[in-house]
């Protein structure tokens, strides 16, 4: 799968996951038998005899799971494919590898990959909404069944508290239900009740109110 799609899938163990359960030595080995796969498709000669080399390989893992910890076991295939592949430029100068290019070609990819967790974000975000409206859109058809429209269903709302019930049939529970709709309806004690002191006109009270739990049914609605 591309990356796309992999950032999509929960589940797959990360880093960090495989050191929880089975301790830093295998996420190091897991890692540096990666580092080891790429050595060998550059065509480099492996001498794990070397201390040199074995250091250099041990170095990298450990900067590798220190740092992109969270990073799963799928996102680790993709980007030591993408090295092979060459998509992260050139990492291989002669008959040695380039750490650093090879640390600098992660961080991209991890620039890459947080791009992609976004995009999925967005999406979903957006599905999301879609979702909400055309719930949206089902519950007002019909909690205007039998009235001319929203409109006439929100003014019948201020004097009737079946309509009010029908037009916000969610309330939030740190204000009493009388107190929401009398407010609404532009009753004085009630807009006391709900703003306190500082109580704006009538008029106004009941459009913010009317704002407020529009808000308020469509939020608890998308959840």
């Amino acid at each position: 799968m591309p990356l796309g799609d992999v950032v999509k899938c929960s589940g797959i163990p990360t880093l960090a996951d495989v050191s929880c359960v089975y301790g830093n030595v295998t996420a190091l080995s897991l890692v540096s038998e990666h580092i080891r796969s790429v050595f060998r498709y550059a065509g480099i000669d492996m001498n794990l005899e070397d201390a040199k080399m074995r250091s250099m390989v041990a170095e990298t893992a450990l900067a590798i799971v220190s740092g992109y910890y969270y990073l799963n076991l799928y996102e680790l295939c993709i980007f030591f494919n993408q090295l092979k592949t060459g998509q992260r430029g050139q990492f291989v100068w002669g008959s040695r590898i380039n750490n650093q290019a090879v640390m600098v070609a992660l961080h991209d990819f991890a620039s890459d990959r947080r791009e992609a967790i976004v995009r999925m974000e967005n999406e979903r975000y957006k599905e999301r909404s879609e979702r909400g409206y055309s719930r949206i859109d089902d519950a007002a058809s019909a909690m205007v069944s039998g009235v001319k429209g929203i409109r006439n269903l929100a003014e019948k709302a201020k004097t009737d508290y079946k309509a009010f019930r029908t037009l916000f049939p969610l309330l939030p529970n740190n204000y009493k239900p009388e107190d929401l709709f009398g407010a609404y309806g532009g009753k004085e004690a009630a807009i006391r009740a709900v703003y306190g002191d500082d109580s704006p006109p009538d008029d106004v009270a009941s459009r913010d109110i009317y704002k407020f739990l529009c808000d308020y049914n469509c939020r608890m609605n998308r959840k």
